[in-house]
């Protein structure tokens, strides 16, 4: 008995490990039966393939009459940035642009992208109901910022920018808003003028902390001192927008099974958390607050103390929203009123450093209209013109959105060709606003090129610094006031000087938004 057991195992033993020794009969010895095997499969697989290919034959078609780096199965283009860095991802997309400057296909992955470059396309894109919605790449941005505007699809996006734009009309920015800025604006002043002479602060950072407070109060009613108190916020959201644009352009780190294997990601998942707590606290402290001031309203015991002199963007929107909308939404506000802000305030500083001239007019301006002492007010801002032009062709030079991605979910016509449905368009703010075809000598600075005259000759998409239709930045005018307080109170006290003598040496890397690599090498002395 024992040893009828034994020999049965024995044999399925042998039909596991040694099929072609183990079956009996018919098929025992057979060296076809793997072979077979093998064939079958790699028919299914050919089959499915074909298949896939046949549905998406009408992509196929439209990539093949536009030009476009050589592409590889599977992967795509997505090979140029396997394994490259964020300054290497910036020069690659320069690079591209300028082989193909009005339109190219790049496959990343199965996916078929359109590099676009026209400013008429750029515009029939970004107006079209068609391209309503961010490319489904966003979703690691996502798992940043969560699904708020930036990110929400369809009706989602629709009811939050409707629910939100009223908080960012010109009145809340006047009457609210200004004496934040110049506050905060001030303290940074202060701290500059400690380091006058020092060619190596961290000037980038100081900017950030700057913003980074304004956006504390002014979005959630929270006074936290970023600019004298030794936080690390900054550092840790610098780090986490490193990684997430690393992520987005390896394609070998979108699947998160094979993403969680990778070293980074444990860094990665630190960073998001420090992020995601710090947020969490500023919402649930605005609605503690909230709550008390409308108890004590309620109660008839409220004496005034207790109400913020500023109202916050919370306070504004947090009836229409979720708790988990309200983080969402915070994610952003924190995001983008701080890294974009901080970085065009230092290139615009780093204009000024390199252009004297400039400089001077800037000064001249801001003294006859706001004084050598005076805090601005919202009555002087729209008369700093100058300065203005000034901010915008910064941001021409350097506009701080490394790129954006639309979805196009039904054909749409650009006159001379035709976006497919099922392909996105990808447009690179830099290559726009460098492109001499629209700009004459790209990397001169010149803010005339935005005196109004001018800016009636261009297309209104050779300036996507705000992106262009329904989903453009909603927050651009609160930058622009936010950018001209600052300016406006340091050029009257320091003045500006750069190690940099040319646009043309600046190396520029991606962190979602651009960076300067190098940094702004700016310096500071006493007026």
């Amino acid at each position: 008995m024992a040893k009828d057991i034994a020999n049965t195992n024995y044999e399925f033993a042998n039909l596991l490990l040694f099929p072609e020794l183990s079956f009996k009969g018919a098929y025992r010895g057979n060296k076809y039966v793997t072979l077979i095997l093998s064939l079958a499969c790699l028919v299914l697989v050919l089959s499915w393939y074909i298949k896939f290919l046949w549905k998406r034959k009408y992509l196929y078609y439209h990539a093949w009459k536009t030009p476009g780096p050589f592409a590889l199965p599977i992967i795509g283009c997505a090979y140029k940035f396997l394994l490259s860095g964020t300054t290497d991802i910036m020069q690659k997309l320069i690079e591209l642009q300028k082989q193909y400057p009005d339109v190219m296909t790049i496959w990343f992955g199965p996916k078929l992208i359109f590099g676009v470059g026209r400013p008429e396309h750029i515009e029939k894109i970004l107006t079209s109901p068609k391209a309503m919605n961010k490319d489904n790449l966003y979703k690691f941005l996502s798992f940043v910022i969560g699904d708020g505007l930036m990110t929400a699809r369809g009706m989602k996006w629709k009811k939050h920018r409707k629910t939100i734009m009223p908080a960012f009309n010109q009145k809340i920015l006047d009457q609210y808003q200004i004496e934040v800025f110049a506050k905060q604006s001030q303290i940074f002043v202060d701290l500059l003028q400690k380091r006058v002479g020092d060619k190596n602060i961290d000037l980038v950072k100081m900017a950030a902390n700057c913003t980074l407070s304004a956006i504390c109060q002014t979005a959630c009613g929270l006074n936290i001192d970023f600019q004298t108190q030794n936080l690390d916020f900054v550092d840790n959201l610098d780090k986490l927008m490193e990684i997430t644009t690393y992520r987005i352009f390896n394609v070998q780190h979108h699947l998160e099974f094979s993403w969680n294997w990778y070293p980074l990601s444990k860094e990665y998942a630190k960073v998001i958390k420090n992020f995601k707590d710090f947020t969490r606290y500023i919402v649930e402290k605005n609605e503690e607050a909230y709550r008390e001031r409308k108890q004590r309203k309620s109660l008839g015991t409220d004496d005034g103390k207790g109400l913020p002199k500023t109202v916050a963007f919370l306070d504004l929107i947090k009836e229409n929203f979720t708790h988990q909308e309200l983080l969402d939404e915070v994610d952003i506000f924190i995001i983008a009123g701080t890294d974009t802000t901080a970085l065009t305030i230092c290139c615009t500083l780093v204009m000024l450093g390199m252009h004297q001239d400039v400089q001077e007019k800037v000064l001249d301006e801001v003294l006859s209209v706001v004084g050598p002492d005076r805090t601005p007010t919202p009555s002087d801002l729209p008369l700093l013109k100058y300065t203005e032009r000034v901010i915008k062709e910064s941001l021409r030079v350097f506009p701080v959105g490394v790129f954006f991605l639309r979805e196009i979910v039904e054909d749409i016509d650009a006159g001379d060709m035709i976006y497919p449905a099922g392909c996105s368009a990808f447009f690179c703010p830099v290559h726009i606003h460098r492109n001499p075809k629209y700009w004459p000598d790209p990397l001169k600075f010149d803010p005339d090129r935005f005196l109004p005259e001018n800016v009636a000759k261009r297309h209104p998409c050779a300036y996507v610094a705000f992106s262009y239709g329904s989903r453009n930045c909603i927050g651009g005018r609160y930058a622009i006031i936010n950018i001209k307080t600052i300016l406006a109170m340091v050029v009257r006290k320091l003045k500006i000087f750069t190690e940099y003598k040319s646009v043309e040496e600046i190396k520029l890397k991606s962190n979602i938004t651009i960076k300067l690599h190098d940094g702004p090498k700016v310096w500071f002395e006493n007026r």
